[in-house]
């Protein structure tokens, strides 16, 4: 639903008291052209939020921590219903019930954000300042759906207001130098590598067997070189851009597909969203219904185009994160062709993760018929999922883990401690059960009463966000920058490339970050924040005898973590050791099975079941 925006200078900001805006810049400007310091701001922006100006709020401020792990927690079974609902539909297949589930699942931000909103804001005189600025590859994600949900307020006003002196980086390996990726990287993507561009100028008929690429995760390229090293040629498929449908023409299948479900999606909607709100977000829901369904059949198409069946040849597909719609068309077009879809795991995050169940639908193993895995526990997981159609395989983790073990520190006196922050924010509903707002506060303490007060000198390094958020800077940098022993990393580098910089490492979320810290062997303080992504009680038991575990809801967290982390490091370092055993177990548990070897193994499997 394409929301009319209006030139900055058209609108009279002077005649309005209300505005949604998340840029202090774009704010500043508008309070130069007429907006009234007396207007009431309502932001998720951490950084219009920081200041304590009472005219502005936090929209989001409405949901308290509980009522958000309430809507989390009902969304598993929210999926598993709207699965079946639509299987139930003649001529509907697997994969399309999958797309259909998982649009419920992505429109769940639009329910939080409306969610957000007061009835006045449907009826009352509003504006609202949209930001336009260089963002990353996902593009301009930094507005709220606002002009969408509040669409039927005839008293609206949009603006854009386009950031000066912009500037935003992606993730680079700029300024790593060669040698080291290459130690990190090791000679299999390099035979990967060299295979792709080789293979690809040979004839078929020197195949039995080809490996097909769409895209890689680090043990993906490690199956593969295993692969071409054993004479399966591989194959990179890429799709080209999906062509731009301005106008949907409406499937019989997606008119009755709405009609079956859309009685589930009313009393979600009707649960938290404000009365005024109720009409236009089922609206808004059939409209995103309506464009992940044509985007399917495109896709599907497009797969077709590029996947033909070879009678000649045994073809496998080894997919990264097939679990989402392109994932979907993918799996619909391997199961036609009788092409085996088979994908690896590419971090550790569910094994050890308490949050993640809302994201059943997501799973690698609801589109794959083969999943190779770290360890038994993600297994263990994801067999008892509701989705779960794979074969599933232990294998270990990849080399490039692996490796972490053999980085010596090279530095680590001058910085010591590095504390790698995984602070990302979601602009609204994601794995957290508090606000951008709350995290960037929490973030801040971190900072404040720990970090700041060590007498080591340590370093910040932020997480390498590849897509922009907000507009303006984390606010927490500032507290970062006051620090007189802490210095800040903000390249867009990935910690795997550092990790031999230091000696002590502090990290934070039950995420893949914590799978490169630990397989280094160097000692690492996890916080485990029990509103953000936290480890499940099973995992939390292992970790803690393993790691050095602080629980950041406890009385005295920010003194017992400040005055651990104010010890020696030769001293941490000699605690560590004393937890190596425990440590082996926790690795083998919920990291990775075996030592070496995870694409030898899946190559192996592959080769002996599935290209026969």
């Amino acid at each position: 639903m394409p929301i009319a925006r209006q030139n900055i200078n058209s609108v009279d900001l002077s005649s309005h008291d209300t505005v949604f805006c998340d840029s202090l810049q774009a704010l500043e400007w508008a309070f130069d052209h007429g907006l009234p310091e007396s207007a009431i701001i309502k932001s998720s922006a951490p950084a219009v939020l920081w200041g304590k100006n009472k005219n502005i709020i936090n929209v989001e401020g409405r949901w308290t921590a509980d009522e958000l792990e309430k809507f989390q927690r009902t969304i598993q079974k929210l999926t598993e219903d709207i699965f079946d609902a639509s299987l139930d539909i003649i001529g509907i297949e697997r994969e399309l019930a999958l797309t259909i589930s998982k649009s419920v699942w992505q429109f769940q931000k639009v329910i939080y954000k409306a969610a957000c909103l007061d009835d006045d804001d449907f009826t009352d005189p509003r504006l609202l300042i949209y930001v336009d600025g260089k963002t990353g590859p996902a593009g301009n994600i930094m507005n709220s759906p606002w002009g969408q949900i509040l669409s039927p307020n005839s008293l609206l006003s949009t603006v854009n207001y386009t950031l000066k002196n912009d500037k935003w980086n992606v993730l680079t390996t700029q300024g790593i130098s060669y040698w080291r990726r290459f130690k990190i990287s090791g000679y299999e993507t390099i035979i990967y590598r060299l295979a792709i561009k080789i293979m690809k100028r040979l004839p078929d008929c020197i195949f039995s067997k080809e490996l097909l690429m769409p895209n890689e995760n680090e043990l993906n390229i490690e199956i593969a070189s295993s692969l071409a090293i054993r004479g399966v040629k591989i194959s990179k498929i890429q799709l080209k851009p999906l062509p731009v449908t301005e106008d949907i023409i409406l499937d019989e299948n997606i008119v009755e597909i709405y009609q079956k479900i859309s009685p589930i999606i009313h009393e979600r909607v009707k649960e938290w969203v404000p009365s005024s709100a109720i009409k236009i977000t089922m609206l808004l829901f059939k409209s995103h219904l309506e464009k992940q369904f044509e985007q399917f059949k495109q896709l599907t198409n497009e797969w077709d185009k590029v996947i033909k069946k070879n009678y000649t040849i045994k073809q496998s597909v080894l997919a990264n994160s097939p679990g989402g719609i392109k994932g979907h068309a993918l799996s619909y077009i391997c199961r036609k062709n009788n092409i085996p879809l088979v994908a690896s795991q590419h971090g550790v995050t569910i094994e050890i993760s308490k949050v993640h169940s809302m994201n059943h639908i997501g799973f690698d193993n609801s589109v794959s018929d083969i999943v190779f895995s770290y360890n038994r526990k993600i297994v263990n997981i994801e067999k008892n999922t509701y989705f779960d159609k794979s074969i599933h395989h232990v294998v270990g983790m990849p080399l490039r883990l692996i490796r972490m073990n053999s980085k010596k520190t090279t530095s680590g006196l001058a910085l010591p401690i590095v504390y790698i922050s995984t602070n990302l924010y979601y602009m609204g509903f994601g794995l957290s059960s508090e606000t951008d707002y709350i995290r960037a506060k929490n973030e801040q303490k971190l900072v404040t009463k720990v970090l700041s007060k060590l007498p080591h000198k340590v370093c910040y390094k932020t997480y390498p966000e590849d897509n922009r958020r907000y507009a303006d800077s984390d606010p927490v940098l500032s507290s970062v920058k006051s620090a007189n022993n802490i210095e800040l990393f903000s390249k867009k580098i990935d910690m795997r490339y550092l990790i031999s910089e230091y000696r002590i490492l502090v990290t934070t979320c039950a995420t893949s970050t914590l799978g490169w810290a630990v397989m280094s062997n160097k000692p690492v303080v996890f916080i485990d924040q029990k509103r953000s992504q936290p480890l499940t009680d099973e995992a939390h038991a292992s970790l803690s005898e393993g790691l050095f575990v602080f629980d950041d809801d406890d009385e005295n967290f920010h003194i017992n973590i400040r005055n651990f982390l104010s010890q020696s490091i030769e001293t941490i370092e000699e605690l560590w050791q004393k937890k190596e055993y425990a440590r082996k177990e926790m690795i083998k548990d919920y990291f990775s099975k075996y030592k070496s070897g995870a694409g030898k193994k899946a190559a192996r499997i592959m080769i002996k079941e599935y290209f026969v």
